[in-house]
């Protein structure tokens, strides 16, 4: 089974699956997870300054639900940080992890297209397996 689980995490309710769904795999394998959250400084024509303190304010709440529920599983979790393209650097990462977990916020049509979808590209792009858990 998977020993080393990468779970893609931004603290929506809708992600919360995927949490559930990793956690309950490293419980079930032995593994360990590594949740990692990434603040998207998407495409953007104008420079934009991010606050490292607001960052990791923003990381310690999405991370809490995580947290919460891997203690109550009895599973073990490392977490990361990253500022950056979430889609890009989650398939980065998967380099050195057996799966890769996350959500997928149900977009379709116009909106997809058009602001991208992380599961997509992970499906695509990241090493390994690729476990996308609808809500």
């Amino acid at each position: 089974m998977f020993q080393k689980i990468l779970l893609a995490v931004d603290g929506s309710v809708k992600n919360r699956a995927a949490v559930s769904k990793a956690l309950s795999m490293a419980k079930e394998s032995g593994g360990k997870v590594t949740a990692v959250f990434v603040e998207d400084i998407g495409y953007r024509l104008v420079p934009t300054y991010y606050s490292i303190a607001e960052i990791d304010e923003t990381a310690q709440k999405v991370f809490s639900f995580v947290r919460s529920e891997a203690e109550a599983m009895e599973v073990e979790v490392d977490y990361k940080v990253a500022i950056g393209h979430a889609a890009k650097d989650i398939a980065m990462l998967s380099r050195d992890y057996d799966v890769v977990v996350c959500g997928t916020r149900g977009q379709s049509g116009v909106k997809r297209m058009v602001f991208g979808s992380v599961s997509d590209y992970l499906t695509k792009n990241a090493s390994g397996t690729t476990v996308i858990v609808n809500n």
